[in-house]
């Protein structure tokens, strides 16, 4: 299967490390939950200039990964599974990114990397996506068939035409993908 996945806020732990420079920089104590929404210069009331600035900052430093997945992606990438890394990241980060995931022994087919609120628009036919922004998630119900949301506090939704599942860990993660290929191996024989 071809799975696609973002970096920051499902394999790293972004905020983390963002959290830290924001109370180095303006004294100011943020948590998670204080993370309202996925445009960050709203939730700290500053222009997007500054904001962006934050966030590459954050990025070129060395992230902490979300606990358990580098252990799934090597599992699914000894499975036979194509890792597709879908980022928004800034374009000329690209080595920051790549030595990042050597760094952190992150297993990969390719990278994808498109502008913000864009990744959807990548050209790779995907089974499945594991995202936390939102909007790229909802996005992708046009394309993928399984989209998973990573759970934060800035992207909770009604979601009442369950176009996404949220996840909670990379354990899930894990069991959704086998779910998902199980299902298709039984449509596989039934065609047979």
């Amino acid at each position: 299967m071809n799975l696609g996945f973002d970096i920051d806020g499902v394999i790293s732990i972004f905020v983390e490390t963002f959290i830290k420079l924001v109370k180095k920089k303006h004294d100011v104590i943020l948590k998670e939950t204080d993370i309202y929404c996925h445009d960050l210069n709203l939730v700290l009331g500053i222009s997007k200039k500054e904001s962006y600035q934050f966030i590459r900052e954050t990025l070129k430093e060395d992230l902490t990964l979300n606990y358990g997945a580098k252990e799934t992606l090597k599992k699914l990438s000894i499975g036979g599974h194509k890792i597709f890394i879908l980022t928004a990241r800034p374009h000329d980060l690209a080595e920051v990114t790549k030595a990042w995931l050597k760094k952190k022994d992150i297993p990969y087919t390719k990278i994808v990397q498109l502008n913000e609120g864009e990744k959807y628009l990548a050209k790779v036919d995907l089974d499945l996506i594991v995202e936390d922004n939102l909007e790229d998630a909802l996005e992708w119900s046009q394309r993928v068939e399984s989209i998973l949301v990573y759970d934060h506090p800035w992207n909770k939704t009604l979601n009442i035409k369950r176009l996404i599942k949220r996840v909670y860990s990379w354990d899930e993660i894990f069991q959704e993908i086998q779910r998902l290929e199980k299902s298709s191996l039984k449509a596989l024989s039934s065609i047979s």
